[in-house]
């Protein structure tokens, strides 16, 4: 046998070596089950069942320099980091790495920033991409929108827009309208109208106009109507005119602001442009009403039933929608006469 030749370890010891340093790592007695990871013949395998065992308590990874260590001297490959049931202790792992002049490997970065998005604080999740950046592994798209994921989910709108306006383009990776609307989207639903404003403004800067339904959303539960409706002109001149979705947002802020005009004009104007109201158009305009409250819809009837006659898409069944308008006096006259939109 010559000089360079190593003795291998049958795989049924190489087993009984895992299971017992299994059972060490379980029962917190690290020092010997890191002594035994050091003696017994090293695995990949028992790297991560030992790191994964640290990673299930903070109070652990007093231990986790030693290990990585002595993973090192052995040149073990990067630990997977994926199944650790402790992701705050998981990215305490990889913060112990750089200090042992280890490098964090991109993808156990990306797999514990995942987890720190579904299972903790998302303010940890924002802190640990800051960290990723420290060891020269930039975030890409899929990084930043579960981060964003995790921040709206907390209500953290401003930050979530500071991700979307700022650290994207500096990461390189160009946000676009799915990341953005969502900002505006949970702006418009807190009520911050000035961030509405500034979000739409950043928006249009980048070209990204077709968010504009969402804003023009804004406006009307801001009860600026004639905002609102100056919106629709001024996607008109941007080259993108609203479509009948659009018009139906106006057209539901209209009748909650108890301009039943307003509202009438707003769906003439989108007959008198060609669109027309498919099943599901319809559907969301009805719903909205429902959403803002009783008796918005029994008000909006008229335009309701302005809108079957004229404005509904080739095919519709009417009748369908017609429950939905029936008052305490009954059900709408039209009912017993409708037959099916042919226009």
């Amino acid at each position: 046998m010559s000089a360079s030749s190593h003795v291998v370890a049958p795989p049924e010891a190489t087993g009984q070596h895992h299971r017992l340093l299994l059972t060490l790592a379980r029962h917190g007695r690290f020092a010997a089950a890191t002594t035994l990871f050091s003696t017994a013949r090293c695995t990949t395998r028992a790297l991560n069942s030992l790191l994964a065992a640290l990673c299930s308590s903070p109070a652990f990874l007093r231990v986790a320099p030693s290990v990585l260590l002595r993973a090192a001297r052995h040149h073990l490959p990067h630990p997977h980091l994926r199944a650790v049931p402790r992701p705050a202790a998981a990215a305490d792992l990889l913060r112990c790495m750089p200090g042992l002049l280890l490098d964090p490997d991109q993808r156990h970065c990306r797999a514990v920033l995942a987890s720190l998005c579904r299972c903790a604080p998302a303010r940890e999740a924002l802190a640990f991409l800051d960290d990723m950046r420290r060891w020269g592994v930039s975030p890409i798209r899929s990084d930043h929108r579960a981060v964003l994921d995790a921040l709206l989910r907390e209500g953290m709108a401003a930050e979530a827009y500071e991700v979307a306006a700022k650290q994207m383009d500096a990461d390189g990776a160009r946000p676009g309208l799915p990341e953005f609307e969502r900002v505006l989207r949970a702006f418009r639903e807190s009520g911050s109208w000035d961030a509405v404003e500034e979000a739409f403004d950043e928006m249009l800067l980048r070209g990204l106009v077709p968010g504009a339904r969402v804003y023009v959303g804004a406006l009307c539960d801001k009860g600026d109507l004639a905002g609102a409706r100056r919106m629709l002109g001024c996607m008109e001149r941007a080259g993108c005119p609203p479509n009948v979705a659009t018009f139906g947002v106006v057209v539901a802020g209209c009748v909650a602001a108890g301009d039943m005009d307003a509202a009438r004009e707003m769906a003439r104007e989108a007959i008198r442009r060609g669109l027309r109201w498919d099943a599901p158009a319809l559907s969301e305009l009805v719903g909205a009403l429902r959403l803002r409250g009783s008796g918005h819809l029994a008000r909006a009837r008229g335009v309701l039933l302005d809108i079957l006659r004229d404005g509904c898409a080739a095919g519709l069944d009417a009748s369908a929608f017609l429950p939905s308008l029936e008052t305490r006096e009954g059900p709408c006259p039209a009912a017993r006469h409708r037959r099916p939109c042919s226009n």
